[in-house]
């Protein structure tokens, strides 16, 4: 499935059952993306590029499973940028290939990084050492979040989205806090 077919599945769920969430940001441009680019100094796998195009991020709405918020070209920039001088710093959280390894979203202080070279997602926080990197080939790479994310919002209810192994994760729409929005909750939890 395309990046643009799983996103159509996750914007009618969103039209159908999230009135209250913000619309998703429109599309980034070819322009902005070159300039991103030339900053981070490495390109993002098509798939990431594939979604910039169609929503310049996802705002505040937590479209990825665990609630992950997308970034924008200027958040990927910037984010990428400090925690770089982060890791170079404290070597001991960094790696070699630490340019290679670009933060695409966020969970709180979370980041969700992917692999310039191999697409794969994982995560990167402060106070870990290190990457962590997703099991379970819903993770595989942003192409597949999206899949995943979007069949299981196109399924009747429940919404389920597997992940990996006991990786699974369900969307509601009418929580008690926040009615009319995307909220993910751990299917075990």
């Amino acid at each position: 499935m395309s990046v643009d077919e799983s996103w159509e599945k996750i914007e009618r769920w969103l039209d159908q059952y999230a009135a209250q969430e913000q619309p998703l940001p429109g599309p980034c441009t070819r322009s902005e993306l070159d300039r991103l680019y030339s900053v981070l100094g490495v390109r993002l796998p098509e798939d990431v590029e594939q979604s910039l195009l169609r929503h310049n991020g996802s705002g505040l709405t937590d479209v990825i499973p665990s609630t992950f918020a997308l970034y924008s070209v200027r958040q990927i920039a910037d984010d990428h940028l400090g925690t770089l001088k982060y890791r170079l710093k404290n070597d001991h959280y960094g790696s070699d290939d630490s340019r290679l390894i670009v933060p695409i979203g966020a969970l709180g202080e979370m980041q969700l990084v992917v692999d310039t070279q191999t697409g794969h997602l994982g995560s990167w926080d402060i106070e870990e050492t290190g990457y962590r990197w997703f099991e379970g080939t819903g993770w595989a790479s942003l192409s597949a979040v999206l899949e995943v994310t979007g069949n299981a919002l196109a399924s009747p209810p429940p919404w389920i989205a597997v992940m990996g192994d006991g990786d699974e994760w369900r969307a509601i729409d009418m929580d008690t806090d926040l009615p009319g929005t995307l909220i993910w909750a751990d299917v075990r939890g």
